[in-house]
């Protein structure tokens, strides 16, 4: 087993950042409650692979409202719950049964998800108290492993509504301040595949760090043998995609199945494989700092108006906003239905500079 951190942030005010960090960090603890809680009750039958197989039959058989090339991520509260919901098939529906109550509080959690960063008026404790009864009550009735850090985080929308928080704490100032103990991460099965590119790392971390050097390679801490012969494909184009966002202490890991591992920050992290990467990857690594329009038959750089002709911009609207990803995956990103991959370029395709 390995832990996944499902943490939920307390707010400390009603300012619109703390309520904003309480309900992001609501809704990726959901996430991956609702993932890990269908890959135990799901994998004997349908195989640790059975969401990729899904998504994949999800595709090819409606590729209107499952399109094939979006990245569709296990962990997003959004996919599962679209799935059970509108689903008839669904393997949801033997995981978190079919009542009416369950799918409407699963359409409300749905619906909140697609307007909460919709702009107009600052959110409203009431309203992250309302969300969070919403996913609690789905929760609760599915056996899944978050309702205590969901009561927590209710009880001090609560406190901060009626001022008992942090008033309360303020005015008893000479008093010990009980402490609240981290909650422990719930355990994850060790089979739970990788997630896609860039994602957080799942399961065990290997102790032995590998050490990138200056002029561009990866070796053996110890040997120092490089890892350019276990390598398939082009070696610096690899390390040159591992390593665009530097890893903590230039160090890197490498598991058993060619999996390249490492910190970025305080979070560990999937930055590729030695072998060829998966080919259901839409979106892999991480955004780089630039925006792009589609004009015509061109990509213009938002900041600069510096233009390239494509021969993929032909086929995109006008308008359209563009990302580009450390691996150079480019990203048509649009609604609550983003991201999806329209290509992918090299260094000396794209504009100088843009990718390392």
């Amino acid at each position: 087993m390995s832990g996944v951190d499902v943490s939920i942030a307390l707010p400390e005010d009603e300012t619109p950042g703390e309520l904003i960090k309480g309900y992001f960090t609501l809704m990726r603890a959901f996430g991956w409650d609702l993932y890990v809680t269908s890959h135990f009750a799901l994998r004997e039958s349908l195989g640790p692979q059975w969401f990729a197989a899904r998504i994949s039959m999800l595709k090819d058989s409606d590729p209107k409202n499952w399109r094939p090339n979006h990245r569709f991520e296990p962990q997003d509260p959004g996919v599962i719950l679209r799935d059970y919901i509108h689903e008839q098939d669904s393997p949801y529906l033997s995981v978190f049964g079919g009542q009416f109550q369950k799918q409407t509080a699963a359409k409300k959690i749905l619906a909140t998800r697609n307007t909460w960063f919709h702009f107009g008026d600052d959110p409203t404790t009431t309203q992250l108290e309302e969300t969070a009864k919403v996913v609690r009550g789905f929760v609760q009735f599915s056996d899944m492993h978050i309702a205590g850090r969901i009561d927590a985080l209710i009880e001090r929308l609560s406190d901060l509504r009626t001022g008992r928080y942090p008033a309360e704490a303020a005015s008893s100032a000479s008093a010990a301040v009980p402490t609240v103990a981290e909650p422990e991460p719930f355990d994850a099965p060790d089979d739970l595949p990788r997630p896609s590119i860039g994602g957080t790392w799942v399961g065990p971390i290997p102790e032995l760090r590998y050490r990138m050097t200056r002029a561009g390679d990866v070796v053996h801490p110890d040997t120092m043998e490089s890892v350019r012969s276990r390598v398939t494909g082009d070696f610096a184009g690899k390390v040159r995609a591992w390593t665009a966002v530097e890893p903590r202490g230039r160090e890197l890991w490498i598991d058993r199945d060619g999996a390249v591992g490492g910190f970025i920050g305080a979070t560990p992290r999937l930055l590729g494989y030695l072998g060829p990467d998966p080919e259901g990857d839409i979106a892999r690594g991480f955004f780089t700092p630039h925006f792009y329009t589609v004009e015509g038959d061109e990509i213009a750089d938002v900041d600069s108006g510096e233009r390239r002709k494509t021969p993929f911009a032909q086929g995109l609207a006008d308008g359209a906003m563009l990302r580009v990803t450390t691996y150079g995956d480019v990203l048509l990103v649009g609604d609550e239905s983003a991201i999806e991959r329209v290509a992918t370029v090299t260094p000396v395709e794209w504009f100088p500079g843009h990718l390392g």
